[in-house]
């Protein structure tokens, strides 16, 4: 019982999440139909890529909750998320008739950091092309496929810059709160990799 109450409150966390993050797109909707999508495929691009983020250092703990169905719902969030990043850069190149809106730039520092969302894609599909092969590459693709955080750090820096929807406070406080837990998240993963190394190692 405590566990379906604890998988429940799980998932109505992260409804609200999304509701939120839907509120205050709609605080700051445009009359562009093309604008206002490409901007709300990035803001669930970033909330779908933080929650599968914050997830990985609690596998155990929710796996116990949801059983298997836990790596399908670390997968599906994954998905939506390099679905709705993808989405964002698409419409825009279709709307501005720019195929140039994948390339980073990186012959201007300042515009490197307000395009940053271009390389953050690009690190997103190398983290997800490493998760594919990993049972070929073991344990070195775990290296490779951290690289989303810097992709979400990218990401934030692009939004906080020219991104219309983080001139309101809501989306501003939700989406750093978000990227403060994917830090903790981070940092509690790798605290358990050290336990368990530091337990082998005594028991060797």
């Amino acid at each position: 019982m405590e566990k379906k109450i604890q998988g429940l409150l799980i998932i109505i966390i992260i409804i609200v999440i999304y509701a939120l993050t839907l509120i205050g797109f709609l605080l700051t909707l445009s009359e562009n139909i093309f604008w206002s999508l490409l901007r709300l495929f990035a803001l669930f691009g970033f909330v779908s890529m933080a929650i599968a983020s914050t997830m990985t250092p609690f596998a155990v703990e929710l796996y116990k909750i949801y059983g298997k169905s836990f790596i399908k719902l670390h997968h599906i969030f994954a998905s939506l998320g390099i679905i709705f990043a993808t989405l964002h850069p698409v419409i825009f190149a279709i709307y501005t008739f720019n195929p140039l809106a994948f390339i980073p730039v990186v012959t201007d520092w300042v515009l490197f950091w307000e395009l940053a969302g271009r390389p953050a894609l690009i690190i997103i599909y190398i983290a997800a092309l490493a998760a594919l092969l990993r049972n070929k590459f073991k344990t070195s693709w775990k290296k490779v496929h951290a690289l989303v955080y810097i992709a979400l750090f990218f990401a934030l820096i692009h939004g906080t810059l020219i991104g219309t929807s983080f001139t309101n406070i809501l989306i501003l406080v939700l989406f750093y709160g978000l990227f403060a837990l994917v830090i903790l998240a981070f940092v509690i993963k790798r605290f358990k990799i050290y336990k368990r190394k530091k337990k082998r190692s005594t028991q060797k």
